[in-house]
């Protein structure tokens, strides 16, 4: 019984310092058939609490939506009075994020104890909460130092939000924020951070044309079906103007640049 005791509590301070371990020794993430799937390198960057700050740039299904609900519920486990915001750009994607919480949960042999369960909000026995919030600043404001903020599908978010998210993070520097997203046009502060440098977030990019998961023939008749830019955008992570759009960002740019090459007159 000490034996087994023993290894119970060496086993949670394995898992505690290594989610991605803990992911695979509970066959947390699966497919579509309920067969055990191992993490790519990129998700393991993600769930890799020493990384801070993180931009997930990935094409449509990459599964981003169940590592979020992975990292969040490694956190409200390992880590006594937790707070996790997982915030979404509508109530209908809040709803779905957090199911997949609950998911993950049913996965968990014992199954740890909650003290209250509802539509958008989980508090575990140990006094950690996970709350899934629809990507409003009014709605995110009033949270005082959390530990982890993860926005999905950032790209769609306002800019009012990361304004109202950063501050956040004053009272707590070690908070984690990871913004994930598919590309939504050449604007807001999603774009902003991956186009521009910024040397403390780790830049991840998965495109669906390098992912081994993916059959490469629904691929091509995606491409067949969808206009160009739009494929471009959903599945190979490209920040493009829509169809409506006379000038992308890189044309405006030059346009307003004025860095000139010098013309050598004396061959006119």
């Amino acid at each position: 019984m000490l034996c087994d005791d023993l290894k119970a509590a060496l086993d949670w301070e394995v898992h505690k310092a290594d989610p991605v371990r803990w992911v695979h020794d509970h066959a947390l993430l699966r497919d579509k058939a309920g067969n055990p799937v191992r993490l790519d390198p990129e998700q393991a960057n993600i769930l890799d609490p020493g990384n801070r700050r993180v931009i997930l740039l990935c094409h449509r299904q990459y599964g981003k939506s169940s590592i979020a609900s992975l990292i969040c519920f490694h956190q409200a486990l390992f880590h006594p009075k937790s707070l996790c915001l997982l915030v979404s750009p509508s109530l209908r994607q809040s709803s779905e994020n957090f199911r997949k919480v609950g998911d993950a949960l049913d996965s968990i042999t014992p199954k740890p104890e909650l003290e209250e369960d509802n539509k958008l909000t989980l508090q575990f026995e140990n006094g950690s909460r996970i709350l899934s919030l629809p990507g409003s600043q009014k709605t995110v404001r009033g949270f005082t130092a959390p530990d982890l903020i993860l926005v999905d599908e950032a790209s769609e978010a306002a800019d009012e939000l990361f304004t109202a998210l950063f501050p956040m993070f004053a009272s707590n520097p070690n908070g984690r924020l990871i913004l994930a997203s598919t590309p939504k046009g050449q604007r807001g502060f999603f774009y902003r951070l991956w186009t521009e440098p910024a040397p403390e977030w780790l830049k991840i990019m998965k495109k669906a044309s390098e992912n081994p998961r993916l059959d490469p023939e629904i691929l091509a008749e995606a491409r067949r079906a969808l206009p160009e830019w739009e494929y471009m955008q959903e599945f190979e992570c490209a920040f493009v103007g829509d169809e409506f759009s006379l000038f992308d960002d890189d044309r405006i740019k030059k346009a307003l640049s004025y860095d000139f090459e010098e013309i050598d007159a004396e061959v006119y």
